[in-house]
């Protein structure tokens, strides 16, 4: 009995259960409602464990109960001790020894057999014949024959003699499951037969109901933790690709030897493949089957089945079996390797739809599934789904968050004269934009016009405002002939005019190259800042300053339309560097604003050596904490002698023939839409080729055929986009390198490089084509324009 004292009532029933198996246990606690649900499903419980309060009436009686109830369960002890020590009837002659035990043995409410000490069967009762299966001619055998297992229980010796205790006393009972279908807790205890001689009686009590109801109490339990276990890991990211692998690692080994987890878009393509083995030397297997199912979109058929809907229970899947349930002959190699002789598969469903499928897979040495783990793994893919549809949905917003955000901060100009580099670090993740927005991009006189700004408000609002104002400047100042403080101008007038009813900081800088009358080397900077932290301005030779204005500096924008603004001047030499910020950069809560500036300018020169690009990530890294509280948007501007920028891609203005090599393959280019259909026909194309060379390296293999889809993917692309219809792609085999072919019917349209139009409409893609082929060039006959591209068999030498 355990009292209400006790700290945790369930686990000191737990430590009673394994110590004494056969004993009656109840608690009497304050709150029994909360014992029974902790009960309920915790391992190791006995199933007539009573759980009352101290209070209830009718206690005494529960307390009889379980105490009559336990004594059937012990009725082999009572037994023993009758056949040890003889029927205790006074009026009755004593029988013969034979003549009792034979009597005990046949009537006992219990299975009995009897053993000599060396452990050899000498005979059994009725019962022990129908619950071993025994015959008359198993006399003789070994026990462990009978009882695998019961041997240790006879050979060990009888418990220590003690005051009071029988010679003939039970030793601790066994629980043994014989034959794969009984479960028996067998006793045994030392006694003598009619001539005096030592035997070894075992009583067995057959407990097959108690521990199938105790297995599947402990079933359950183990089902609903692992449900637990799951859903928390769906809920610690927001990331779809991330709780897919949280999903995964789940399952395994907790459900299946491996699993894998396939989702697909919105137009039912594969969308990600996640594999996890239990066996970490499978690790090269998994992700050849994890690429092999990205890049085909092969699947098992129970997974194209769950991606319909349907539920799959395969128990025993043979080896002439992989040949229907894995049909492509690759995947059912890979398949091989992992083992698939059980296999389930379940849909993982959305809120409007089917997000993909689960495949659970058990190898040939482990337990097969059956219908209860089908029905806990659409539980699981029920949970699954609401998870990573929410990661989907949050992907989707902060996808469209991300389009937005490249829609109002884009791409820098290619320009002659100068490098350029732009960042931008939003400070809340879920917005992804902000108030703070750079600019640049190309005056019609050919000027070089930068802008940094910043509105004031950090929500949603402010992102909006701050679109406004963007493009108000962008117009003014690509229209305006004006000096930076004239455009500033011009936009607080716009800004009061329109009634946008918003503020801003900013910097606005108009770069240009000398003229010849001018005498001066370098690039020429007029800039106006309208209460913008200063530009930093980092010299040739390693020493970085602010660029303050030589005045009080001028107000914000849509304070005062009639504010006077000033316009400031200088030269920037060849090898120095100009950086424009937002304030995010610079301020931290508690600390002044010059502290911020003195490490901004500290930063600036310990990494002037770097690299554009570099700088800025440094600068960002160094400045700029994990969790900032502001957005920060960074410009920089490296002048350098007034070179052929875009010196060897104006071959792009000039025409050359096609290589004169017959087409292998040719697509139809129909819509930006089916681009994805184009992409597999020449990845296929281009691995079917490399395979066919000899080319069977994976590393090897996808990175030539990566980097080609890159370059196709842009010539399709631009065939759509700036061509006309009817437009085609075509694929030739040439040797060491293959020729790609885009066909148009739009011939007086050459392909534009961006170094010769305005930030914003399009020609960066043609960089990518002529850094990646080893050759490329443009066909015109009349009305028809070819773009051809020659792309290399082998790897770039890096």
């Amino acid at each position: 009995m355990i009292g209400p004292l006790v700290a945790s009532a369930v686990a000191a029933v737990q430590r009673a259960h394994r110590r004494w198996p056969d004993a009656n246990i109840a608690v009497i606690a304050p709150d029994p409602d909360a014992v029974r649900r902790q009960a309920s499903f915790a391992p190791g419980v006995p199933l007539d464990l009573l759980v009352a309060g101290a209070d209830a009436a009718d206690l005494p009686v529960r307390l009889q109960e379980l105490r009559s109830a336990g004594v059937g369960r012990r009725r082999h002890s009572a037994v023993l001790a009758a056949v040890v020590h003889g029927v205790d009837v006074a009026e009755a002659p004593a029988p013969s020894r034979v003549t009792a035990v034979g009597a005990l043995l046949e009537h006992a409410p219990l299975a009995v057999l009897v053993t000599g000490e060396g452990g050899d069967l000498l005979g059994w009762n009725r019962r022990a014949e129908h619950l071993f299966g025994l015959r008359p001619g198993m006399t003789g055998q070994p026990v462990d024959d009978v009882v695998p297992g019961a041997l240790s229980l006879v050979m060990a010796g009888p418990p220590p003699a003690a005051s009071g205790v029988a010679p003939g006393a039970v030793r601790p009972p066994l629980h043994l499951r014989v034959a794969d279908r009984v479960d028996v807790e067998l006793s045994a205890a030392s006694s003598q037969d009619d001539v005096g001689r030592p035997v070894v009686l075992l009583l067995a009590v057959d407990v097959t109901d108690q521990r199938r109801a105790e297995r599947e109490r402990d079933r359950l339990a183990a089902q609903v933790e692992l449900l637990g276990q799951i859903s928390q890991s769906l809920m610690g990211s927001l990331d779809l690709a991330e709780s897919q692998s949280r999903l995964a690692d789940a399952l395994v080994p907790a459900l299946a030897d491996w699993v894998g987890v396939h989702l697909r878009d919105e137009h039912d393509q594969a969308a990600g493949v996640v594999i996890r083995h239990r066996d970490p030397a499978l690790d090269v297997v998994v992700r050849k089957t994890e690429r092999l199912q990205s890049r085909t979109g092969s699947s098992t058929e129970p997974s194209r089945r769950a991606a319909g809907g349907e539920q799959v229970l395969l128990p025993d899947v043979g080896p002439e079996d992989l040949l229907a349930q894995v049909p492509d002959p690759a995947l059912r190699s890979l398949v091989r390797l992992l083992g698939a002789r059980s296999l389930i598969a379940v849909p993982i469903p959305g809120r409007t739809g089917l997000l993909g499928s689960l495949l659970l897979a058990k190898g040939a040495g482990s337990v097969p599934f059956g219908a209860a783990d089908l029905d806990l793994a659409v539980e699981i893919g029920r949970r699954a789904g609401i998870a990573l549809d929410n990661a989907r949905l949050y992907s989707g917003q902060r996808h469209l968050a991300t389009e937005l955000q490249q829609s109002l901060l884009t791409e820098p100009p290619v320009v002659a004269f100068a490098d350029i580099a732009v960042r931008y670090v939003a400070a809340a993740r879920q917005a992804q934009v902000g108030g703070d927005w750079y600019d640049a991009f190309r005056h019609r006189s050919g000027d070089l016009v930068l802008v940094i700004g910043d509105v004031v408000g950090h929500d949603t609002r402010a992102a909006a405002a701050m679109g406004q104002i963007r493009g108000l400047v962008r117009g003014i100042c690509f229209n305006s002939g004006d000096v930076p403080s004239g455009l500033l101008s011009s936009v607080d007038e716009a800004i009061v005019g329109l009634e946008l009813n918003t503020m801003a900081t900013a910097v606005l800088a108009q770069l240009s190259l000398p003229t010849a009358d001018d005498g001066r080397d370098g690039v020429q900077m007029q800039w106006s800042n309208a209460g913008h932290p200063p530009p930093v301005l980092l010299d040739a030779s390693g020493g970085a300053r602010l660029l303050d204005p030589g005045t009080k500096a001028d107000l914000l924008l849509g304070v005062d339309a009639s504010a006077r603004r000033t316009t400031e001047a200088t030269t920037l030499p060849a090898g120095s560097t100009l950086l424009f910020y937002t304030d995010g950069l610079v301020e931290r809560r508690g600390e002044d604003l010059d502290e911020g500036l003195r490490r901004l300018l500290a930063t600036v020169e310990e990494h002037a050596s770097e690299e554009l690009g570099a700088l800025c990530d440094a600068i960002l890294e160094a400045m700029v904490p994990r969790a900032g509280e502001d957005d920060v948007a960074l410009v920089a501007v490296r002048p350098g002698p007034p070179a052929a920028a875009g010196a060897g891609r104006t071959s792009w203005r000039r025409t050359s023939p096609v290589p004169d090599v017959p087409p292998t393959d040719v697509l139809e280019l129909t819509s930006l839409r089916h681009l994805g259909a184009v992409r597999r026909r020449a990845r296929a194309f281009l691995t079917a080729s490399l395979v066919a060379d000899g080319i069977l390296d994976e590393v090897v293999l996808d990175e030539v055929v990566e980097r080609s889809i890159l370059v196709i993917d842009e010539l399709a692309s631009n065939a759509l986009r700036h061509g006309r219809p009817p437009a085609t792609l075509d694929l030739r085999e040439a040797g060491d390198h293959w020729i790609v072919v885009a066909t148009d019917s739009a011939g007086d349209v050459l392909p534009t490089p961006a170094v010769a139009r305005p930030a914003g409409q399009g020609g960066y893609g043609l960089y990518v084509i002529a850094d990646l082929a080893s050759a490329h060039g443009v066909q015109v006959d009349g009305d028809r324009k070819r773009v051809w591209v020659e792309l290399p068999k082998h790897p770039l030498e890096r």
